[in-house]
Parts: C-alpha cells; structure tokens; sequence
C-alpha cells in the first residue's frame, strides 16, 4: 500500500506541474489572463499535493519532524486551500465574462476568515470538518450560480459563448458533493475507516478531490495545449507576410492573402473569415449567409476575436488593425 500511495503521489504531482507548465506558457504567448488562473490553479493543485506527499513520506526524517508538521503543514493547507477557492471564483468570472469587484472580495472574506481561524492541527473534529468541507460549499455554489446565469440569461449570444462550460461546472457540481460526503465520512468515523476498513489511504488523500483535481488538469493541458497551437501555426506562415489595410481588404474576396494581424494574435481559420467580414463592416446575417453560418455562430467567433485582440467592439478591433499595419509599415521603413 505504502509503494502504491507513493507512486500515486508522485504521478499527481507530475501531472499538476506538466498542467501548470502548459498553461503559463500559453499566457506568456497569449497573454490571456484566464490562462495565467488556470496555470496558478495548478501549482497550488501541485503544491497541495507536495505537502501531502512530504507529510506521507518525509515526517520520519528528523529535518522535518516537529516544526514540519505544526508550522509548514498547516500554513500550506491553509494557503492553498484559499488560494484555490479563489481560483475557482476568478474562473468563475472569467468564464462567464464578469468583472472581478469589491463584491468577489466580500465573498470570499468568510472562507479565509472561517479557515483560518479552525485551521488547527490540535482542532477538534468537528474544526476539521468545517476547515475542509467549506471549500466544497463555495465550489458547489459557483457551479450553482453558472447554471443561474445560463438558465436566466436571454442574451443567445452569449448563452452560445458559455454553453461550452457546461461539462465543467457540471463536474464541479458533482464533485463538490462527492468531496463534502468523503470528508465527512472519513472525519467523523476516522477510527472506523483506518482500521476496520484498513483504508490507510484516506489518511491524507481525498479520492473524490484528487479524482477531481485531475480531470481539471486535463482539460487545463487540452485548453493550453490548444492555445500554443494556435499561436505557433499561423507563427511559422507569417514569413514573408503582406500588409493588408482595411481598405485593401474590402477590394479582395476569399480565399485572402496571409494576414500577419490574424497570425500574431492566434485567430484561427474561420475566425479569419469572420475577421475580414467584419473588417468590410458586414452584418452578422451577410456574414451567416456568405460563411454558410448560423448568426449564433459568427457571433461566437465575432466574440472569439475580440478576445485574442482584447478589443471591445468593431470599431475598436478595426483601429486596432490599422495600427498593427501601420507600426509594421514604420518597423520596415527604418
């Protein structure tokens, strides 16, 4: 058992590292803030786990024996325990388009007040319970509320843009419940589980979490991986690139020349096509009937292209493509 739980833990940790990697250095390219969350989400899924290995299989060392165990293992619990509920909220918002505000801290001001305070070593059982069940109250709570907002929410474009979230917070929901139950379970029948189960395991590892932990690692690896490709493919084809104004754009039809603008900021293909319709201040149904496209559609790639630009609307994605040309025009000249 002893073997197994050590390979268990050195297998989590690698995964965790491997996400975190992926992810922040998709945001050293992108710059995507929701990359740069996801990246420090998993360094703190990494560092919870190093705690619990070090506490596992370190704590019999005399270096860290004593003040290891009441001082380091309790302040990195405690760390991390805040710091990826916060993570979750900042996701949270990002992902359904929400501004972080004076709100979001007042939220998350019981759970770092409420863990801190109960997040003793020498707590009673029922301290031990409450500093880790409230986590999963405030998980369960942001799957909750991204149900609200997608059920309430009669703006279609942009129930299209969240739709494809669904599959997260719908496993966070499901976790949260699962986690909060083996918490329970194992905190108020801790003798009972240890011994007469001989389930050892549960000493320090939540099954359900670490279960959890990983699917989100996954699909971090997927979301990041898929971002450094699309930053690197468009990269490699850039080289000789033309220079197209707006205006020239307007005077050509598809299939268009290589575009360095839609290369440096990543859009894929049929966000190119979307991109130079725009740029020819079509309509989102002219887009749709010309692309072969639903409006929902072009709207969600319209949305997708402001994002990797950071441009609020037409206007501002337009100028913004006028003085990425006319920059690189100066850059050539001198």
């Amino acid at each position: 058992m002893s073997t197994t739980i050590f390979i268990f833990d050195i297998v989590l940790i690698i995964i965790f590292a491997c996400s975190c990697t992926i992810n922040v250095t998709a945001y050293c390219k992108t710059k995507h803030v929701r990359e740069f969350e996801t990246g420090m989400l998993m360094f703190f899924y990494c560092l919870n786990s190093m705690i619990i290995f070090m506490s596992e299989f370190l704590l019999e060392l005399p270096l860290f024996e004593g003040a290891y165990n009441v001082l380091t293992y309790f302040s990195v619990k405690v760390i991390c325990g805040i710091a990826i509920s916060t993570l979750y909220m900042l996701l949270t918002a990002s992902l359904l388009e929400k501004k972080i505000g004076i709100l979001h801290v007042i939220i998350m001001m019981p759970l770092i007040c409420v863990t801190v305070y109960v997040g003793d070593l020498n707590g009673s059982v029922s301290q031990h319970w409450v500093f880790y069940t409230i986590r999963q109250i405030y998980l369960a709570c942001f799957a909750f509320y991204y149900f609200i907002r997608y059920a309430s929410t009669k703006d279609r474009e942009y129930k299209i843009r969240i739709r494809e979230y669904r599959f997260v917070f719908l496993i966070g929901g499901i976790f949260s419940v699962l986690i909060f139950a083996e918490d329970s379970m194992v905190i108020f029948h801790f003798q009972y589980v240890i011994n007469t189960l001989n389930l050892k395991v549960f000493m320090e590892h939540n099954l359900s979490e670490d279960i959890f932990f990983v699917i989100l690692a996954v699909i971090g690896v997927k979301s990041g991986f898929s971002q450094l490709i699309q930053r690197s493919e468009p990269a490699a084809r850039m080289e000789p690139g033309i220079p197209i104004s707006v205006a020239a754009v307007c005077e050509v039809k598809t299939p268009y020349p290589e575009d360095p603008f839609a290369g440096a900021y990543g859009l894929s293909n049929r966000q190119r096509d979307v991109l130079y319709l725009l740029l020819k201040d079509k309509t989102y149904q002219e887009m749709g009937e010309e692309l072969g496209l639903s409006v929902g559609t072009v709207k969600f790639h319209a949305h997708g292209i402001y994002e990797k630009t950071d441009s609020r609307n037409r206007s501002e994605l337009i100028g913004k493509y006028e003085k990425f040309y006319e920059s690189r025009e100066q850059t050539q000249l001198t």
